[in-house]
């Protein structure tokens, strides 16, 4: 099966340094050994014409916009994501993934990477139909987004070696549930 063409778009799941790196305040456990396999992935669909597509979570350095959930954490742990933080609570792309002229950054202010932000808009002028999804976390910020996917009709993949939670368990329950909601899990 052929995944990527014309009408097929990556989307990249805060795949940053603040979620990734170990020892960084909201590192997810198995966020690291994605890496690899998420970097093959975007050069596939790089290879294949379709679009790549960044969805990112960056802070205001005031805290105003942090989830009410996260801001104790955010707060303790040196302000991870915060505009132009750098390092290991860094809101840039994690060490091994590169993002280049021609992807879209997409911001996102919670879980969701359609939650009041242009991505729809985006993947409905580019006329696409698939949305692929990679990333983290799992059970957040990558199932509410296949769920936003789904309500708005996108044909929805989630490869699950290139995801992560902080437990197998996590992980092995929210791919069966986003499979049982009409999502197509590669695994």
């Amino acid at each position: 099966m052929e995944l990527f063409n014309n009408h097929t778009a990556l989307i990249i799941i805060d795949m940053q340094k603040a979620f990734v790196e170990p020892g960084a305040p909201l590192c997810v456990k198995g966020a690291k050994a994605t890496v690899p396999a998420c970097a093959k992935t975007i050069e596939e669909a790089r290879t294949a014409g379709s679009p790549v597509i960044w969805v990112k979570r960056h802070y205001r350095s005031d805290g105003s916009d942090v989830e009410f959930t996260r801001y104790q954490t955010w707060e303790e742990g040196g302000r991870p994501l915060a505009h132009g933080s750098k390092g290991i609570g860094g809101a840039e792309e994690a060490e091994g993934l590169e993002r280049k002229p021609g992807d879209y950054v997409v911001i996102k202010p919670r879980w969701s990477g359609f939650f009041q932000t242009e991505l729809d808009l985006i993947l409905r002028r580019l006329h696409i139909d698939t949305v692929v999804l990679i990333g983290t976390t799992t059970p957040n910020c990558v199932r509410t987004t296949c769920y936003d996917a789904i309500a708005l009709d996108y044909k929805t993949i989630v490869i699950e070696r290139c995801c992560s939670s902080n437990t197998e368990e996590i992980q092995r329950v929210n791919m069966e549930d986003m499979e049982r909601i009409g999502a197509v899990i590669l695994r």
